[in-house]
């Protein structure tokens, strides 16, 4: 309450560490941010409140502020019957900032503790940074600013933050919140994903090294591993840490959410998205996540619902505009495509998310002129900063054509470069047509490799005994033995023998081979040795030698080896692939 505009931000930056600090409390529920800044100026029944953020108790209060003295008054409220518990008023000079936000906080605490039963609270529920007010109401300008994800305003809010490091070097959340703003631009094919993970990668590190117990650094740590490295191990690991450190981290429950779903973790998933829609159920991106939670689950309902909710609470998210489509050709509708394409409002991708989405729409009818029409637009796409997000929706798009081969192609591609939106094909309806296909198999294996349902990856678990310029040396040496003096095909080669010509210690080949090929050394040597085998066993010349024969010639020393190693690469016996692919 103040004739200065300005000071919505210092009032926005007391309820928010408001909020922060009781959520540290575990026996709190305590609705988050982005819900109950939905009701902020508005005159509302606290009852209404009560009933749409499912609560029982309404913390209410104002901000007068005047040169360096400020006036806040709080009052605890049962939203039942409107009875105030408790109120006060505290004038203070604005020396500091959070020293008052900390005496606020613990008050209340203290207030519901008195009025509801017994819980623990911490001598201090908010951190104290070192920084200036003023640049901490710019640092939730900007959050709010990247909030908004679409390109614009997520590069405003970078602007900002990077004037307050400019100021504060040590400040670790403007640090952790230009590295998130950056994963939202390559999530949402707004910038090249290597050159943001890059820039974003660094300012996250610098984060890290200033203050590691931050539940705001585990968070983006546990996003980061998830997106750049698609490790989901190290992922929940970060995500849990976050929770520990502050219970009620609906960002945290909502990232943990979309980790153990992409593993396929379907009902550990539920339970943290349903926790970080009952702490922040007015947030857009919750329900997004409601809503692609739906869609994995075949809730056709909740999709609608969900989706729904989160364009009539912010109609700029322009991400989830191509995902509900994927929803709804899943649900063959086509037609109600066309009709959320044509409600986006016009922004930045605005464009390219409609041309996405029609095409989708006409691949699902089968409109196959349409789709070829609209694939000359998109393909030139892929030369611009927007290729990953073109690059996945094409996938579907073959994928719905029942041109599988170019789905997989567009796989292979997005693997390549380590795009985040490939981790999620393997749990997606609509890509059901691509699970029985080995190639695809072969392709989560990659993508999923670090997941918490496989097993522990050999340079994940051991030591690097080779520097990155051996491991190329020794693998350059190792493939040209293979290919060029194709030394497979001694029968008494032999894992010491292969080190002693590339002089490597046998130690350190097994090491290579398996960190490195991802075979141990019977499986590499033998795999060289098959596809000598096949080249040979078709040529004409060779009609009268045995199977078994051609398997010696090509380097096996036995015949169940042969026949077991080759029934398990190829699926068949050697005989039966012989008589498949003889003319």
């Amino acid at each position: 309450m103040s004739n200065d505009i300005d000071n919505e931000y210092f009032s926005d930056g007391i309820t928010e560490e408001i909020i922060n600090a009781l959520s540290n409390i575990k026996a709190l529920k305590v609705i988050a941010r982005t819900s109950s800044f939905a009701f902020k100026g508005k005159q509302v029944d606290v009852r209404d409140v009560g009933k749409e953020l499912n609560v029982s108790t309404i913390l209410e209060g104002s901000v007068r502020k005047a040169n360096n003295r400020v006036r806040i008054s709080a009052q605890l409220i049962d939203t039942s019957d409107g009875t105030h518990y408790w109120s006060k008023n505290f004038d203070r000079e604005l020396d500091d900032i959070f020293k008052l936000q900390d005496e606020i906080s613990l008050l209340i605490a203290d207030k519901i503790r008195e009025n509801f039963g017994h819980f623990n609270v911490d001598d201090s529920l908010v951190t104290h940074h070192n920084i200036s007010t003023e640049s901490y109401h710019n640092y939730l300008r900007a959050k709010k600013l990247i909030s908004r994800f679409n390109k614009v305003d997520v590069f405003k809010g970078i602007s900002i933050l990077k004037e307050i490091i400019e100021q504060h070097p040590t400040f670790a959340l403007a640090h952790v919140n230009i590295h998130y703003a950056y994963n939202i631009l390559a999530a949402g094919g707004l910038m090249p994903v290597k050159e943001a993970f890059e820039i974003g990668g660094n300012y996250l590190e610098t984060a890290h090294n200033l203050k590691v117990d931050l539940p705001e650094v585990h968070h983006s740590l546990g996003w980061d591993a998830l997106n750049k490295k698609w490790d989901f191990k190290a992922a929940a690991c970060h995500l849990k840490k976050a929770l520990e450190l502050k219970p009620g981290y609906s960002d945290a429950h909502q990232k943990l959410f979309i980790t153990l779903i992409l593993e396929g973790n379907l009902e550990e998933a539920n339970t943290h998205i349903n926790t970080a829609y009952t702490l922040d159920p007015l947030n857009d991106l919750n329900n997004y996540f409601k809503g692609y939670n739906a869609y994995i689950n075949k809730d056709e309902n909740a999709v609608k619902k969900h989706f729904k909710r989160c364009f009539e609470i912010n109609n700029k998210f322009i991400v989830g505009y191509g995902i509900y489509a994927l929803a709804l050709a899943y649900h063959k509708q086509p037609k109600h495509i066309i009709e959320v394409a044509q409600s986006i409002p016009e922004m930045e991708g605005s464009k390219m998310e409609q041309l996405i989405m029609t095409t989708l729409a006409h691949a699902v009818m089968q409109d196959t002129a349409n789709v070829e029409a609209n694939l000359e637009l998109l393909k030139p796409l892929l030369n611009t900063d927007s290729r990953e997000r073109v690059r996945f929706f094409l996938i579907y798009i073959y994928t719905l054509l029942k041109q599988y081969d170019k789905a997989l192609d567009l796989i292979d591609e997005g693997i390549t470069h380590k795009e985040p939106l490939m981790t999620l094909v393997k749990v997606d309806p609509l890509l059901e047509p691509l699970h029985n296909l080995e190639r695809f198999k072969k392709q989560l294996d990659v993508i999923f490799a670090l997941s918490n349902e496989s097993k522990p990856q050999t340079e994940s678990t051991e030591k690097q005994l080779l520097s990155k310029t051996q491991i190329t040396h020794y693998k350059t040496a190792i493939l040209d033995l293979m290919v060029n003096e194709e030394c497979f095909l001694n029968t008494t080669l032999s894992l010491r023998t292969l080190a002693d010509k590339i002089d490597i210690h046998p130690n350190h080949l097994s090491w290579l081979l398996n960190a490195s090929f991802k075979k141990n050394f019977n499986d590499f040597i033998n795999t060289y040795r098959l596809e000598y085998f096949k080249t040979i066993a078709l040529k004409p010349e060779f009609k009268h030698i045995t199977i078994l024969g051609l398997a010696y010639d090509s380097g096996f020393n036995s015949k169940s080896v042969f026949n077991t190693f080759f029934k398990k690469t190829e699926g068949i016996t050697p005989s039966k692939w012989v008589q498949q692919h003889s003319k």
